[in-house]
């Protein structure tokens, strides 16, 4: 299942291929990730295993090799309501 995540990092974004862990259990891959200038936040997009894509839920992701916590967002920070893909 495809989720947004925050990353709890400011030193780096992830990057695309990096593994998503629960605990020490692989659950995903990063698909895309970088740094939201217009929020603020370090946030990254991935698919994960749909037993563990509730919102609220902290993993760990790989961030130029160190594990960091990513917590899953329920929306695009930025645009959650998609009012500006309709403009």
């Amino acid at each position: 299942m495809l989720v947004s995540r925050e990353i709890d990092s400011q030193h780096a974004p992830s990057h695309g291929g990096a593994s998503i862990y629960d605990g020490d259990k692989v659950i995903g891959t990063i698909t895309s990730a970088g740094w939201g200038y217009r929020v603020d936040k370090n946030l990254a997009y991935g698919f994960v295993d749909p037993a563990c894509a509730e919102v609220g839920r902290a993993l760990l992701v790989d961030v130029i090799g160190r594990p960091e916590t990513a917590r899953i967002i329920s929306h695009c920070p930025y645009d959650p309501e998609n009012e500006r893909v309709k403009g």
